[in-house]
């Protein structure tokens, strides 16, 4: 190896560093294969620093006292932090599962584990213990631009808890108390931000100051969002806060939301309610926050928009595509439903909301054709690609009808393409083939001034390609300006603990566990107390 020229060691050394992708552990083994070595692959293996629940657990920290020295030496090769709270407890979630476990033995070890190892207290860790952990490393780590922070996940969320909160105010606390010389923040993962969180942060004007100050240079943002609390006002509230936030971001290039409430695992074209599921109202507020009123900067530089996993109201998704209009180039929708109202006394008016509207006629007033729409506001999407889309019906009245709505899923050409793959020709201004029986089909903004611009003017691809349309398989295969962060936020290595996983895991079970016993137990008295009857 000595004989080697270096350019082709240090060529030999990178290409170790892409075939070892996802593999750390791997790469911080060569390292000590000899010195130039652990000098050239430092800086890969060392550029994502970790603060975990075991790096603050004072039984852990007894163990494994931590290494301020080792911190020192490698912090200025630091360039991401990865901040992992999601097994953290909260009293309150703690002190139901507690309440309901009450009638079963079994379950008070699981319990009492939960309380005093799992949530913040003297014995395990304060909010204090972390707030002072991560200034000690953002001190010793002034050239990280990148965080990720997952906040507590819940097993129940009956309530307002407050650990989540506390985690997330000191997290910005410490971010936005940073040494000058530091570098400022350009890319922010928020997993499991729940509305609570924003709504309580958004009374504290030093909370607002200090989120004001992290996000004064931020690019890219990722938010996955959780709502514990029901009711108009407060979802009005959280919307208008969760945007001021973001509206923080003056510089912000690429934004991500993602509802984690919603079903990922089960895409459906048409998936129906009505009154007997929910109240309209109800219904209506489950759709991700969208800007209503916009925030004063209304993100002048953002380029790049995904919306995942999501519940949206027509007019709230358009007054999006609105906003962003100037400056937005690239746009990914993925298991993204449409919310729809029938009923069955206005028929007609199933069409008001839909995803591409229909061919060879304007849209009525009050109608809402998304990518119509697109072409009508003049957007100058280069990208635009989608996968999933669907549409949530409430079905009107007491007595649900049922209805054939179709929608626009069908293609009017005949050619059998999917809704998505049409929307993104439509939105995108490519001419559409004609009806089986010759017929042109066009797609018409709402007035006839607009259609020098509005109608397709692009010639239609001999093929297209998957990548070309589909949101999943181009975000995974070619690039990805908007999530790539929430898998691993130095792109390099894949942001995983084992740790939690499996304590996750092990609450999952034992709640499981004690639910199974509890229902013995009732269903054991029922048939008890009938036998006495």
């Amino acid at each position: 190896m000595d004989k080697l020229p270096p350019e082709i060691l240090l060529h030999i050394l990178e290409f170790t560093v892409v075939a070892l992708y996802g593999n750390k552990n791997g790469l911080l083994k060569l390292r000590t294969t000899c010195r130039l070595f652990d000098e050239v692959l430092k800086p890969f293996a060392l550029r994502t620093l970790q603060l975990e629940f075991t790096r603050l657990d004072r039984t852990e920290r007894r163990l494994r006292p931590p290494n301020e020295d080792a911190l020192r030496r490698v912090g200025p090769l630091c360039r991401a932090l990865y901040l992992d709270m999601m097994v953290v407890r909260d009293e309150g979630e703690v002190k139901f599962l507690g309440d309901m476990f009450a009638q079963v033995p079994t379950m008070n070890s699981f319990v009492s584990t939960l309380r005093h190892r799992y949530c913040m207290n003297d014995a395990s860790f304060t909010e204090i213990d972390y707030r002072n952990q991560l200034g000690v490393m953002l001190e010793y780590a002034p050239n990280v631009t990148a965080v990720k922070l997952n906040l507590p996940f819940q097993l129940v969320s009956p309530g307002q808890y407050r650990a989540a909160t506390m985690i997330l105010g000191n997290s910005f606390e410490a971010l936005a108390q940073r040494p000058e010389e530091s570098e400022t923040l350009k890319t922010l993962v928020l997993e499991n931000l729940s509305d609570m969180s924003v709504v309580s942060l958004w009374r504290n004007p030093q909370d607002v100051k200090n989120i004001m100050t992290a996000f004064s240079d931020l690019r890219n943002l990722f938010m996955s969002v959780r709502r514990n609390e029901e009711g108009q006002a407060h979802t009005i509230n959280f919307r208008n806060r969760l945007w001021e936030m973001i509206g923080k971001a003056e510089k912000l290039e690429s934004l991500c939301l993602v509802d984690l409430d919603a079903d990922e695992k089960h895409y459906y074209d048409i998936k129906t309610s009505s009154q007997r599921d929910s109240t309209l109202e109800d219904w209506q507020f489950r759709c991700v926050p969208t800007i209503r009123k916009p925030p004063k900067s209304v993100l002048p530089n953002l380029k790049c928009l995904e919306l995942r996993q999501v519940e949206v109201m027509g007019c709230g998704l358009l007054s999006m595509f609105k906003c962003f209009s100037n400056s937005l180039r690239e746009l990914y929708l993925d298991g993204v439903y449409l919310k729809t109202i029938y009923s069955a006394e206005s028929p007609q008016d199933i069409n008001n909301t839909l995803w591409i509207g229909l061919p060879n006629v304007r849209p009525p007033l009050n109608h809402r054709w998304i990518a119509t729409y697109l072409r009508q506001i003049k957007s100058q999407l280069r990208v635009c690609r989608v996968a999933n889309l669907g549409y949530d019906q409430y079905i009107m009245g007491e007595e649900p009808v049922e209805n054939n709505a179709t929608y626009d899923l069908v293609d009017p050409s005949g050619l059998s393409r999917s809704l998505e793959q049409r929307f993104v020709e439509v939105a995108t201004g490519i001419k559409q083939p004609p009806t089986p029986d010759g017929s042109p089909v066009s797609y018409f903004p709402e007035e006839s001034s607009q259609d020098s611009w509005a109608l397709a003017d692009r010639e239609r691809p001999a093929n297209m390609r998957i990548d070309d349309w589909h949101a999943s398989y181009y975000l995974s295969t070619q690039r990805n300006p908007t999530s790539a962060w929430q898998k691993s936020i130095d792109g390099q290595f894949a942001n995983c603990n084992q740790f939690t996983l499996n304590a996750l895991h092990n609450f999952a079970d034992n709640a499981y566990n004690g639910m199974t016993l509890l229902n013995r137990m009732n269903a054991s008295e029922t048939t008890h107390t009938q036998g006495i009857v």
